[in-house]
């Protein structure tokens, strides 16, 4: 069975070290590359080619976040999941808005650990009980529930609902159709429907297109 490839960026050298020994009580994971800042990241992903990076957001260079950034727009299949004792709302908005696939805080168990890799290499979105509890609340306190959404997951939103097909807004966004794809489906998971017909509802309900 083919080993799962990591590359881990972190820039605290007894985090990484305590990291790369819980994934390797796990079977099927390797870690390729450490990595101790975001320019170190960006090398280490582009010559070990990993199917999932994991990446403190805290880091000298380029942060987390803008790691994520590039990484999606070179490549919408990468998966990649954030490491943080960051647990502010604004901070987690950004992250997803860089279209990571999950967020694990660092306090994390083993279980934990391998649940989140294992939902975003199956292609499914992981955040922290606590951060989903944090996302959960701050929408029910919002006047509406397009406040919830990322700048990007807005601009996306509403151009669904003008009928623009994902070539026409990869084009008119400056993105790649697969990045288009990818956020999409965050919005269908994220609103809780299943077809552009619900989202265009959901955008008309909210007083995003006229």
């Amino acid at each position: 069975m083919k080993n799962t490839r990591i590359v881990l960026a972190d820039d605290q050298l007894l985090v990484r070290a305590g990291i790369r020994a819980l994934l390797e009580t796990l079977p099927g994971y390797v870690v390729e590359a450490e990595c101790a800042d975001g320019h170190q990241a960006i090398a280490e992903i582009a010559r070990c080619k990993p199917d999932v990076v994991l990446l403190d957001i805290a880091m000298p260079g380029p942060s987390g976040i803008e790691v994520a950034r590039m990484l999606r727009q070179r490549d919408p299949a990468m998966r990649i999941l954030i490491l943080s004792s960051i647990d502010r709302r604004e901070i987690v908005e950004q992250a997803l808005d860089a279209g990571v696939d999950g967020y694990l805080l660092k306090d994390f168990i083993l279980d934990e650990l391998q649940q989140a890799l294992s939902a975003v290499l199956s292609g499914q979105a992981f955040l922290s009980p606590k951060i989903s509890a944090i996302t959960r609340s701050a929408a029910s306190n919002d006047s509406g529930r397009e406040e919830r959404l990322t700048a990007r997951q807005t601009e996306i939103l509403r151009l669904v609902a003008y009928g623009k097909t994902t070539k026409e807004i990869a084009r008119e966004l400056g993105i790649s159709p697969k990045t288009v794809e990818f956020h999409r489906a965050r919005l269908m998971q994220r609103i809780g429907v299943h077809d552009v017909t619900g989202l265009t509802r959901f955008a008309v309900q909210n007083g995003l297109v006229s």
